[in-house]
């Protein structure tokens, strides 16, 4: 299977990546394997794409963020901007992907609301407060400060110190619902990009990937819906690249869907399209999804 994804910078050449068989640090060998003949891909700059699988969804990602690294005997397969992956810094392309795994992940012990969302402390408490208010956690952040603070019970929730005080707060990821954490990660990945766009005087850094893997698992459709209304926005110049297997809006907010199975490239095809196939595998996993 070929995977091309148009990296989203400036007069840049495509990601031309060939999935082969993958390998992890112990040596499992992994079941990606070339897909049909024909069946190449390409993921074009700016677009947003489904990917759902039966199996073989979370290979990808690992192997594009090089958690995974592919046999020696197809290494130079996967390039990027002409160099191969495996040839390229594994922090750098961590930098350059911004990657929403499944399960939130949160830093452990006594570390701050604005610790979990700034590890690296890149940005001002106002961009970090203008995020959460992006992904409606600003409540969150509120509630936090009252609680460190007697005095505040009675402040507004906009107010700004307070805000400020609640983002100093411990963090109890505890508190939060399932969704609420899946909102946090959103709010994170956005905070990086406008971090990374703000650090790039000529713009050069306003585009890249994102990789969301099952993002909105744990919301109702409504707040599904919000979610991809805040990504269509915020990683407008990005190419996107979600695993989901709720389907039921993806024909708003989709370009492209990629079906794969046992590390297979099966099915592509606009959504919308797709849907209309009788016998499509999308269709299948469109209506099952609906039941």
């Amino acid at each position: 299977m070929w995977l091309n994804l148009k990296w989203a910078l400036k007069d840049r050449p495509p990601w031309q990546s060939r999935i082969c068989p993958c390998q992890s640090e112990l040596g499992e060998r992994l079941p990606f394997a070339d897909g049909q003949e024909g069946m190449d891909s390409t993921l074009s700059s700016s677009s947003r794409n489904l990917l759902t699988s039966i199996s073989g969804k979370s290979s990808l990602f690992l192997v594009l963020v090089r958690l995974l690294d592919p046999l020696p005997e197809c290494a130079t397969c996967i390039t990027i901007d002409d160099l191969p992956l495996h040839r390229i810094d594994r922090a750098t392309i961590r930098r350059r992907i911004i990657a929403v795994p499944q399960d939130p992940v949160f830093l452990p012990g006594e570390n701050s609301i604005r610790d979990n969302l700034d590890p690296f402390q890149t940005a001002s408490d106002e961009e970090c407060l203008d995020v959460l208010r992006t992904v409606r956690l600003d409540g969150f952040v509120h509630d936090a400060a009252r609680r460190g603070s007697p005095s505040d019970h009675n402040a507004e929730p906009e107010d700004a110190d307070v805000l400020a005080k609640g983002l100093t707060a411990e963090m109890n990821a505890e508190s939060l619902s399932a969704g609420q954490q899946q909102l946090f990660s959103l709010g994170r990945a956005i905070l990086r990009r406008r971090v990374r766009c703000k650090q790039s005087n000529d713009g050069s850094l306003s585009g890249g990937i994102l990789l969301l893997d099952e993002l909105s698992s744990s919301v109702d459709r409504d707040m599904d819906r919000t979610m991809q209304e805040v990504i269509k926005r915020e990683f407008a110049s990005y190419t996107v690249v979600m695993v989901s297997h709720r389907l039921d809006i993806v024909l708003e907010y989709f370009d492209t869907a990629v079906v794969l199975d046992k590390g297979r490239l099966v099915e592509r095809g606009a959504p919308n399209e797709l849907v209309e196939v009788e016998g499509s595998r999308f269709r299948e996993l469109w209506l099952s999804a609906k039941q």
